[in-house]
């Protein structure tokens, strides 16, 4: 899927480029504005609406799990679930570290910026995720076994095992999906038909797996699935200058670099 992706998008940026290039990890010709960040309005519906489904099936959170177990052969399940889990655990940065290093090496701006994003939606999800995991303090279904409101506030910080709540598995893979499915979308738009269910059938796979192994309650990757997917149309949205820039002294200033034979990674301050 990573060489398919790669593919596309180095295929992509050709068509919209007829001279040669230096490598660049900045976004081209996408403008940048000094204007305060905001959410726009279909991002806060988004926001809204994921909310209730997440309160709804909350309710039903342990009979749900209870009937995941009983899917399928049991090794098997397992198997696949090995394989979700990888997936949603390494995969989505490692995916948008390969695209960058791939536009970098062929001088292609596009994929460039597009592995940029990536791991700018993958940060940001994972950062938000863990903020809310440790402030919430959800047991996971192995730690409170049938109980999905077990909720010890702030002790989510303090031990894995009550740090259910959102999946951070789920939240990068939908950071990564929705991504991807955009850019891919405005640059190739044929390939969408591909990439499209591609990408969100292997997110949903990895939140179905967390889920089968008990490490999260079915509300857990619903919201979870939300925060990354709200978080990756934001990233792409401010890259493309839609509305104003994330955090001027965050985002905007996301540094990814090569010196010697090393490759930094940080933040700048500066504004």
């Amino acid at each position: 899927m990573v060489l398919f992706l790669a593919s596309i998008a180095v295929r992509g940026g050709a068509q919209t480029s007829t001279t040669a290039s230096p490598p660049s990890d900045s976004v081209g010709s996408r403008s940048v504005t000094s204007e305060r960040p905001r959410l726009g309005r279909n991002t806060t519906w988004m926001i809204a609406g994921a909310l209730g489904v997440g309160v709804t099936v909350s309710m039903f959170d342990a009979r749900l799990l209870a009937e995941t177990r009983l899917l399928g052969n049991h090794a098997e399940m397992d198997r696949g679930s090995a394989i979700g889990n990888a997936i949603g655990g390494p995969g989505p940065i490692a995916l948008g570290v390969g695209l960058y290093a791939t536009g970098r090496v062929m001088g292609n701006g596009f994929a460039t910026a597009t592995g940029r994003e990536v791991m700018r939606a993958v940060v940001v999800s994972g950062g938000l995720t863990a903020l809310i995991k440790g402030v919430v303090g959800r047991s996971r279904p192995f730690a409170s076994p049938g109980d999905a409101d077990e909720y010890s506030p702030g002790h989510g910080f303090m031990t894995s095992a009550r740090a259910s709540f959102p999946s951070g598995h789920t939240s990068a893979a939908f950071a990564a999906a929705t991504v991807l499915i955009r850019e891919i979308d405005a640059q190739h738009p044929r390939a969408r038909l591909i990439a499209g269910p591609l990408l969100l059938g292997s997110a949903t796979f990895v939140g179905f797996a967390r889920v089968y192994d008990q490490q999260h309650w079915p509300s857990d990757v619903v919201v979870g699935a939300a925060l990354g997917a709200i978080t990756g149309y934001e990233v792409v949205a401010h890259a493309r200058g839609d509305r104003s820039r994330i955090g001027a002294g965050f985002l905007s200033h996301f540094v990814l670099s090569r010196r010697d034979n090393a490759l930094d990674l940080g933040w700048s301050l500066r504004r």
